[in-house]
């Protein structure tokens, strides 16, 4: 199968599997936010976000190096040592969230707020399953197979949804919260722990260890979390910190967080391109090098004809889409849910080039464009967020953003001659531009439901339209697309294949 396709097949699973993921995390989070209220939301989601850091942290060094050399090896054939990688950095990331785990639990029981000690706890437990789990991911998307990982997300993102329909329910508060998250990444881990485990092991136990390799995996590891640590400055609101310190009003880090989880929605098309992408490029690298380029310039063409009308759409619609789904007590967030999905915007881009420098273990050019990127989000969001609150937050993480990427595909198009389809990224910011104006024309006047409902069926009416009359799409297109509908029902592929047919101006077909 080709790399194209390879990629079409994969983004149509990863697709399928976070559809239904922010589906149901969606209404759980509403749930959420509705039945704490801004003020307790804010603390809950402080100390979440600090156990997802350690989480993200210990996921990124060994399960980076597992993706990274289990999918070189497997590219040139040679199974067996992917399968020794694959048990090697596994015992290796047991044993490092046994240590996160174990030294974030004695900061809780000390720490933590009397009211919140249960609900921290749980969480923090959280962090085992959810660390070693990450290791079975990165060896399924190592070998391009990336519908393997479905069938956990999709039983624990289920069996979540259930905790926290209990925890409404009964009444349970933040510790039914820590319950329920605890008990969907045990059940994540065990659903794909097993199958993975068969699957390598069924594989050949022959192989002969590269000279170099064990060091070339222990730089890329160290590489990698260093990496994240600066990444998480950019990427995973770290004003959070800020906010809690410089602003008076714990509501307002409940402000930011609802602001950049919807924000965050925007990305889960990006994201599923992305690491299908991904997994690509660095199989690729084992493959062929001469072919990353043109991969890396294709995928950075699908993220803008996908990523840039909904994120600029979304900003005519936001704020009547916060007041339906989060009641009138967060009408304090109207603003930043504006602004962030244009702040949130250079996130959608980072994937293609950043794999691509990784591939090549550069690294060392991720780190610096990260650190620098790190340094403007701090002081943008530091100066912003006394006077303006979450909107600062929100304005400093987008800096931060645009910096990173920006500074990362600028290297990658010079070290490796990376051509990008700029004119046709400019159609699409333009069209995009029109249509989200349409949307704001008719949402201004209207209900936020209604807003919604009329405002982005005319969006979408004018989106599609302007494709068409200036030929954005490509013959090809239709092809690669029609993979990722393959894998819906007929009565759904269908229809939608048909669509897709229309947008091709017959003259461009031929």
């Amino acid at each position: 199968m080709s790399n194209t396709k390879t990629i079409a097949r994969n983004t149509g699973w990863y697709g399928l599997e976070s559809a239904i993921n922010s589906f149901v995390t969606l209404f759980t989070s509403i749930a959420i936010a509705r039945t704490l209220g801004p003020s307790k939301m804010g603390y809950f989601i402080y100390v979440s976000w600090i156990t997802t850091v350690v989480s993200s942290l210990g996921g990124m060094g060994i399960p980076a190096t597992t993706q990274k050399y289990m999918a070189e090896f497997i590219g040139m054939g040679d199974r067996g040592t992917a399968r020794y990688i694959y048990f090697r950095t596994l015992l290796l990331q047991a044993g490092l969230a046994t240590l996160a785990t174990a030294g974030l639990l004695v900061w809780v029981l000390r720490d933590a707020s009397q009211e919140y000690r249960v609900a921290t706890a749980l969480l923090v437990l959280s962090i085992w399953p959810s660390m070693v789990n990450f290791v079975s991911a990165q060896a399924n998307v190592a070998t391009e197979e990336l519908s393997t990982n479905m069938p956990g997300s999709i039983i624990s993102i289920l069996a979540f949804c259930m905790g926290i329909a209990a925890t409404v329910v009964l009444n349970w508060g933040v510790v039914g919260v820590g319950a329920s998250m605890l008990l969907m990444r045990v059940v994540d881990f065990l659903v794909r722990f097993f199958p993975t485990m068969k699957r390598i092991l069924a594989w050949d136990t022959t192989h002969v260890q590269p000279e170099g390799l064990s060091k070339r995996m222990m730089s890329f590891a160290w590489q990698s979390v260093a990496s994240m640590v600066v990444v998480m400055i950019v990427w995973d609101r770290s004003e959070l910190i800020l906010l809690r310190h410089l602003s008076s009003d714990i509501r307002q880090v409940a402000f930011y967080s609802v602001a950049f989880s919807m924000a965050e929605r925007l990305l889960i098309g990006s994201a599923v391109f992305g690491s299908a992408a991904t997994a690509t490029i660095f199989a690729q690298y084992g493959r062929d090098k001469s072919r990353l380029a043109a991969i890396t310039a294709s995928s950075f063409r699908y993220l803008a004809l996908t990523s840039i009308p909904l994120h600029v759409i979304s900003v005519a619609l936001a704020a009547p889409a916060l007041l339906l789904l989060y009641g009138n007590r967060y009408k304090g967030a109207v603003l930043v849910v504006t602004l962030a999905p244009l702040l949130c915007l250079p996130k959608a881009f980072i994937a293609p080039v950043q794999s691509l420098l990784q591939s090549a273990e550069k690294q060392s050019y991720v780190i610096a464009a990260t650190v620098f990127a790190g340094m403007v989000d701090i002081a943008v969001a530091w100066y912003f967020i006394p006077a303006y609150g979450a909107v600062g937050a929100c304005i400093g993480s987008g800096a931060g953003q645009f910096t990173a990427v920006g500074v990362m595909w600028a290297v990658g198009i010079y070290l490796f001659k990376v051509k990008l389809p700029w004119m046709q990224v400019a159609k699409i910011a333009l069209i995009s531009v029109l249509a989200s104006l349409t949307a704001h024309a008719i949402a201004v006047y209207l209900s936020p439901f209604w807003a919604i409902l009329l405002g982005g069926s005319a969006s979408l009416i004018v989106l599609f339209g302007l494709f068409y009359l200036m030929r954005v799409l490509e013959p090809e297109d239709h092809d690669r697309f029609k993979i990722m509908t393959g894998i819906l029902p007929k009565k759904v592929a269908g229809p939608l294949n048909v669509f897709l047919t229309l947008l091709i101006r017959p003259e461009f077909a031929e």
